[in-house]
């Protein structure tokens, strides 16, 4: 359809052509925004105006021609059909008029000019007496002042003659036309045309005639929702369909596509509105969401109305809705297209005055970066403020743009120093080795004592990476530098030093607290409270140093529930964890632990998911599972690079070292017996190494350097005050070594000394040690002590240790002729060793097994005496599960698990789940 939503418009021209053939004349103006469709309207009414046989003079103003002297009026004479004397005429006329001055005024005109506009108004009236004449002019608002005069003066005398004057503009800054404008709408014959966008119902007529290129049910309503009803963007978005739609071999895009035909629409829009539209148009594309017509005026620098007429036009082309641009492909093509200088300028004072407004600080902030201008002194308060309003929305990348721009002109020294802290956290976050280039500025601003926030997060970033003795040195000068009646800066060293004592002890013994120094019990009790770092450092530190687990694991379990995952080295998040996990909770760490590392995922966090990584790591190695711990501690070592893991690098490694040790793959755990750097053995990761290494040594039989990392190990964690079994169970190790090499005596004494260390019966540990203990008594008393341990080991989730146990209880029964015995544990421990993948501890048992038979042990009247959920209890405990993961899995509660236990060992006249048979469950039963 040539017209669309237009057939109104041309209904009331034909009218006017009807009265200026009756012999009366008429003006018809035609107003509309850009590319509303003035042109075509022309075009069509030309068309009936020829078939009724009147005279059609056509001309098109322009702004390159706006200067020329009658410019219009003579496209006009050339196009008529003038005799010789006639055009002789015309060419003298306009050939007077070469004097004209383009500053004169519009109002008054010399007295030859107005001769000779009168002269050719006579030369088009007595055209009509070659019958009724139509003149159509295209942007007349572009018409030079002496044409509109003489369209002026044609008005005037036109009533009377079959003359039909079609004039189209557009609604643009044109302050010269407002005169003539009032002129032509004060006259009775004068009819005014709008042309607004088109409706809904007209875009789809238009898309109707473009079935071929969305041949599915046109989606009018987004494109008119796109266009604002601009029949130019409409055509825009066809082309841009059609192009994307020609390179896919699949269907087309359902939606319109909006690419790069459509951004030139835009332009060809804005640019034809004139230059004062055009640079309204570009203040409010830099302006974004919070332009105003108002704020756009002090931008620009203009009045009131005139940006409230920018708005105006822009809404009428299809380019705006409320102010603001309809699709952010518009304001990014006028965006783009503003100069380079011109943008900066343009942002700079678009920050000015946001600020001045009081907007938000990220708002501003977008502008100060694309300036790439901090010079005045608000901004870098505000920079500061919108990096933390991007950290809270997880716009990591954009916060580190933000505080790089704040740091580099920043003047204040103190104010540098903050920015240049959260910079390096906010770094440390996504790439600790960008961190690091941070440190010497930070450890100059300590020495200065500019320090005046965040005092203990430089130190943090220093024991990072490594750096020991600059930490001690920061530290020392934070004692002496800090204002001891903040209460705030006295916490944050307290918890500087908590950590410390948990994973760098060094650093106290090298910068021990002053005398006098506020103490938590007497400064801090509300802080014990309110700051989570606190409460879970406490935590951990609970669980290090042997005191009451139980508080530890609930203060633990606050912490994780109040907290979510920051930008902080020392962020509450990963003590709280350790100290679940050392307090054997591993039930509750491991869902913890799965949940925060799915939040580092989703929010862009390498160094969180890293080191979350290799807490789940260690989880699954303590709940016997390598093949898990290793598939972790390569994700961690992965996620970030080894210069990024600075000392915390001993943690990956040693449990993968660890991981792969337990799954016999010596040649791989060999390659890691030399990857940690010095620095790691002072620090707790530096244990997980040290320990891990001792055990391949064991593996390998290489017993002296097992002996002596072991050993090592434990006098470290001793003069720490940190030699607690439930971290580092590293005396069963060093005894199992002195049995190898003979020395029962002190392979005794080592595991009896673990069973007595605090916090260790019903442990994890404990079981550890009983097992060695096992190996150290005669072999009358292994049975008993094995099962002990098998019940501990059972309990706390350690099926790899289990598997190992249940081996050891295996071969006791099969050295004390006990084969049928012999057999079931063998049984066992060969399903849990399958489970942990441990090829090493099912040859030790193809020995036995080798010779089993398949009568059962116990007698098969006891197995159908079970009920359905004792036997799928039973099943489970028999497979080494705990109670607490027996009752997560059938949903019931541990007394539940307990009291079918209990039901069933009667039944199967059984001491304990040791003694349960692996082939209780039914064929083709479900239990997990």
């Amino acid at each position: 359809m040539e017209l669309a939503e237009r057939m109104g418009e041309l209904t009331q021209l034909r009218s006017m052509l009807s009265t200026c053939l009756a012999g009366e004349g008429g003006v018809a103006l035609v107003t509309g925004a850009v590319a509303c469709g003035k042109t075509s309207l022309m075009h069509v009414f030309a068309r009936d105006v020829k078939e009724s046989g009147a005279l059609f003079l056509h001309a098109s103003a322009s702004r390159a021609e706006q200067l020329l002297p009658l410019g219009v009026v003579g496209q006009l004479l050339h196009s008529a059909p003038l005799s010789a004397s006639q055009s002789q005429r015309s060419t003298r006329l306009i050939a007077e008029c070469v004097t004209e001055r383009p500053g004169q005024g519009t109002e008054t005109l010399e007295q030859q000019h107005a001769r000779v506009i009168h002269e050719f108004c006579t030369l088009l009236l007595d055209l009509t007496a070659q019958g009724p004449l139509v003149v159509g002019i295209d942007d007349v608002q572009y018409a030079d002042r002496l044409s509109l005069q003489f369209l002026s003066s044609l008005t005037r005398r036109l009533a009377a003659k079959p003359i039909l004057l079609v004039l189209n503009e557009w609604a643009v800054l044109e302050p010269a036309l407002d005169s003539f404008r009032a002129e032509l709408l004060s006259h009775s014959h004068c009819r005014r045309i709008r042309l607004g966008p088109l409706s809904p119902a007209g875009v789809a007529e238009l898309l109707a005639d473009h079935a071929d290129t969305w041949p599915s049910s046109p989606p009018h309503t987004a494109c008119a929702a796109i266009s604002g009803g601009n029949p130019l963007l409409i055509r825009a978005l066809l082309e841009d369909h059609a192009r994307v739609a020609g390179r896919i071999s699949a269907k087309a895009p359902a939606g319109p596509v909006v690419a790069d035909a459509f951004r030139e629409a835009v332009l060809v829009c804005v640019h034809r509105c004139g230059p004062d539209v055009l640079e309204g148009a570009q203040g409010l594309a830099v302006l974004g969401d919070a332009g105003t017509p108002a704020l756009l005026a002090r931008l620009l620098d203009i009045e009131p109305p005139q940006a409230d007429h920018v708005v105006e036009v822009l809404t009428m082309a299809g380019l705006l809705a409320d102010g603001h641009f309809r699709h952010p492909a518009a304001r990014a093509a006028v965006l783009d297209n503003i100069a380079g200088k011109d943008r900066t300028r343009l942002h700079r004072r678009a920050a000015e005055l946001l600020y001045q407004e009081g907007a938000q600080a990220t708002t501003v902030a977008a502008h100060l970066i694309t300036c790439n201008q901090t010079d005045a002194p608000w901004t870098v308060p505000v920079l500061r403020e919108a990096a933390e309003q991007a950290l809270l929305e997880d716009q990591v990348e954009q916060a580190v743009k933000l505080l790089k721009l704040a740091q580099r002109n920043c003047a204040d020294p103190r104010l540098r120093a903050a920015v240049t802290t959260l910079l390096a956290e906010v770094e440390w976050r996504l790439n600790p080795s960008a961190a690091a280039r941070l440190l010497p500025e930070l450890i100059t601003a300590v020495r200065n004592g500019l320090m005046a926030a965040d005092v203990t997060a430089p130190v943090g970033l220093l024991l990072w990476n490594g750096e020991l003795a600059h930490a001690s040195d920061a530290l020392n000068q934070l004692y002496a530098t800090v204002d001891r009646s903040d209460s705030q800066a006295v916490t944050d060293l307290h918890v500087l030093r908590l950590w410390a004592g948990c994973s760098y002890p060094e650093l106290l013994r090298r910068a021990p607290e002053p005398s006098g120094f506020p103490h938590p019990d007497d400064s801090l009790s509300e802080a014990a409270t309110t700051d989570m770092r606190l409460r879970a450092l406490t935590a951990f530190t609970t669980v290090l140093r042997q005191d009451n687990p139980a508080e530890a694991v609930t203060a633990a379990e606050q912490v994780l529930q109040s907290c979510h995952l920051g930008h902080a080295v020392m962020d509450p998040v990963i003590p709280a964890l350790l100290a679940l996990t050392y307090a054997d909770r591993l039930d509750k760490a491991a869902p913890w632990c799965d949940a925060l590392l799915a939040e580092a995922r989703s929010r862009h966090a390498p160094a969180w998911r890293a080191m979350l990584a290799v807490v789940r790591a260690e989880i699954a190695l303590r709940q016997g599972d390598p093949e898990a711990a290793e598939r972790h501690a390569r994700s961690a070592l992965g996620a970030i690079s080894d210069r990024s893991w600075g000392v915390g690098l001993g943690a990956p490694l040693g449990i993968l070292l660890q991981a792969m040790t337990s799954l016999g793959r010596h040649a791989e755990a060999e390659e890691l017996t030399r990857a940690a750097p010095p620095e790691v053995f002072q620090t707790r990761w530096g244990m997980l190494y040290l320990y891990a290494r001792g055990r391949y040594h064991l593996a390998v039989n290489r017993l002296q350097a097992g002996l002596s990392d072991l050993t090592t190990c434990g006098e470290l964690l001793a003069a720490w005050d940190m030699d607690l079994p439930g971290f580092v169970p590293w005396r069963a190790d060093a005894a199992r070594i002195q049995l190898r090499l003979g020395n029962v005596r002190q392979a005794r004494r080592l595991a009896e000394e673990q069973l007595t260390r605090p916090l260790t019966r019903g442990s994890r540990s404990h079981g550890i040690a009983l097992r060695t203990l096992a190996a150290c008594s005669e072999l009358k008393q292994r049975p008993h002590l094995l099962r002990k341990a098998a019940e501990e080991l059972q309990e706390q989730g350690d099926r790899l240790e289990l598997a190992e146990t249940l081996t050891d209880l295996s071969e006791a029964h099969y050295a004390l002729g006990e084969s049928d015995r012999a057999r079931m544990m063998a049984r066992r421990a060969w399903h849990v060793a399958t489970e942990c993948r441990t090829d090493a501890l099912r040859d030790r048992l193809s020995v036995c097994l080798a010779e089993e038979d398949t009568e059962p042990l116990i007698d098969t009247a006891g197995v159908t005496a079970l009920s359905d959920a004792e036997r799928r209890v039973a099943t489970l405990a028999a497979k080494g599960h705990t109670n607490r993961e027996i009752a997560r899995k059938l949903y019931i509660t541990v007394s539940t698990v307990e009291q079918h236990l209990t039901r069933a060992y009667r039944k199967l006249d059984v001491r304990s789940r040791v003694d349960l048979p692996v082939w209780l469950q039914p064929s083709g039963a479900a239990t997990t």
